[in-house]
């Protein structure tokens, strides 16, 4: 870890810096990059308040300027123009100064999910070949274990936000900086960050993401959105995932950003609300229920808020319902993905949710019309484009669609076709456009020869009054091949709710093989993702492991 070390020693003394000389030769007819962004947001705003986080807050100026200081750190260590910058740490303001500073330097921007594994960890840091970690002191022990993979691969660590017994620290470095340096030559294709994601083989893979991508997200997804320069957006997302891009929309309109003071809190998420005068939100469906629970017991003051914004996973349109009656807010359904930037594919606006809860319910299943940075094609398995109204694989294309998998070519190949983006969702389109998904595609159940997607099973039986919450997975028959099972919380109201009495009301409601096989009861929570998806696959397992709950052979 001796790369950092000296760092302090090897900056320039007095070096010039005519930022806007560079920047004006740089984008000439070019895609404007991300920290052009970063430069006139800075300067149009810079009293403007960017980054609420507990007590802290920096404004735009301070975040042009403490990036342009980090960003000289990386340089002045070596850095080139596609070296990985690792970081771990809780949400934080730190967290956009070292992505603003990459964005600047040319550096990619690793997240690294502070619940991953030792071994997710090493892989990440090895197959991103990161040269640098930025870590948060509160993630100290973490990186203690994996001290001696960090020597071996001579990646260089900087501490912050605390004490630290890391050789190098962040706030040091930056005082040592005399003036900064220009900035290396970019272009809109050149990769930004790595976006980690679960893989195929067990270990996380890395989405190739770049900066012209993250642009295009940023000014398309204001638009979507409807945010304006006054608007206070409330973002409790973790940062090592794709949704931070959300975290800096206001790059493109100079508007504030509130973030968790470490972590999505439950119990404090709408005190933050009323506190920070936050007009925006998003949340996980998971996360929309345990609001509606919370709420209850203490009705929330949301006199502040004009915009409840939800997505990631599926929303039944009983849940959406909930919300409105019980907040009367708008409220906007986002469909993105990691391969495409997350930068929103489809939206389901306000106006789409007043027509759905009068006119035309149906609405209120789909995720909305797709944004106009991107095209959709419904593909049948062998890909050729259906008929409207007919399921199919969802194909996109688009500018945000992501370079590729980090060093994966199969998998790239596997997903990616003549600029086609191959997504694994099934989904249908209708006369208006408006996109329906049905499932994942990896979480299809052949029961009989047909077709059961689980979260339309879900959407059915949600509605009973007895359930709270429901996961819907497929198991081995011995004689239809899979059958439909559902897991499921009790309601407190109906602590009796039966096998019999949710099957009958399934059975004038879903097709025959759709009609759960077995209904599980259980009080233990789903595991959710670090985006509050329900982990399905773990759900199938832990059912398998237990062959005892269900009646018939597991193995067929």
């Amino acid at each position: 870890m001796g790369r950092v070390s000296e760092a302090r020693d090897q900056f320039p003394k007095d070096i010039g810096c005519d930022r806007a000389g560079q920047n004006a030769t740089e984008d000439v007819n070019v895609q404007m990059l991300p920290r052009e962004l970063i430069r006139r947001t800075g300067s149009n705003n810079p009293k403007k308040v960017a980054y609420v986080c507990g007590d802290r807050e920096a404004n735009w100026g301070q975040m042009d300027a403490r990036s342009d200081r980090i960003a000289a750190v990386l340089l002045s260590m070596g850095c080139r123009v596609g070296d990985a910058a690792a970081i771990i740490a809780p949400e934080c303001i730190e967290v956009y100064e070292h992505f603003f500073a990459c964005m600047k330097a040319g550096a990619i921007r690793v997240g690294i999910n502070r619940r991953f594994t030792p071994t997710e960890m090493i892989h990440v840091l090895r197959d991103s070949n990161a040269r640098y970690l930025f870590v948060h002191a509160s993630c100290t022990d973490q990186i203690e274990i994996i001290r001696d993979v960090l020597d071996e691969l001579d990646i260089g660590v900087i501490g912050f936000g605390g004490a630290h017994n890391f050789a190098s620290d962040l706030d040091t470095l930056t005082d040592a900086v005399a003036s900064v340096p220009d900035m290396p030559l970019l272009s809109s294709e050149n990769p930004l960050f790595y976006s980690y994601t679960s893989g195929t083989t067990g270990v996380p893979k890395g989405a190739v993401l770049t900066h012209g991508a993250v642009t295009v997200t940023i000014l398309h997804a204001l638009a979507e959105f409807g945010f304006v320069r006054d608007d206070r957006f409330f973002l409790p997302t973790g940062n090592a995932w794709v949704a931070v891009v959300l975290a800096f929309l206001g790059l493109g309109n100079g508007m504030t950003h509130i973030i968790a003071d470490g972590d999505y809190d439950r119990g404090t998420f709408f005190d933050t609300v009323k506190e920070k005068s936050v007009t925006a939100f998003l949340l996980a469906p998971t996360m929309l229920k345990w609001a509606l629970e919370d709420n209850k017991a203490t009705p929330f003051d949301l006199s502040s808020v004009r915009l409840i914004v939800y997505g990631s996973s599926p929303a039944s349109p009983h849940l959406i319902r909930s919300v409105h009656e019980t907040f009367g807010k708008d409220m906007i359904n986002v469909y993105a993905l990691t391969e495409t930037t997350w930068g929103g594919v489809s939206f389901l606006s306000p106006e789409d949710h007043r027509r759905g809860l009068s006119t035309k319910p149906k609405l209120l299943s789909s995720v909305g019309r797709v944004a106009s940075h991107f095209e959709i094609s419904i593909r049948s398995e062998d890909g050729q484009p259906v008929a409207v109204g007919e399921p199919g694989e969802v194909w996109l294309r688009g500018p945000t669609v992501m370079a590729e998998y980090l060093n994966l070519p199969e998998q790239t190949q596997e997903v990616q076709s003549e600029g086609w983006l191959r997504t694994n969702d099934i989904g249908s389109l209708d006369e208006e456009g408006y996109l329906y998904l049905l499932d994942r595609q990896k979480f299809l159940i052949i029961s009989g020869g047909v077709n059961v997607y689980p979260a339309s099973v879900e959407e059915v039986i949600v509605k009973h009054p007895g359930v709270a919450d429901i996961c819907v997975v497929g198991l081995p028959h011995p004689e239809w091949g899979e059958a439909v099972v559902a897991v499921v919380h009790r309601a407190d109201s109906h602590p009796e709710l039966s096998h019999t009495e949710l099957i009958e009301f399934c059975r004038d409601k879903l097709n025959r093989p759709s009609v759960p096989k077995h209904i599980v009861f259980t009080q233990e929570d789903f595991p959710l993702t670090t985006n509050f998806k329900v982990r399905k696959n773990d759900v199938r397992n832990l059912l398998m492991s237990r062959p005892q709950d269900i009646p018939w052979d597991l193995e067929g």
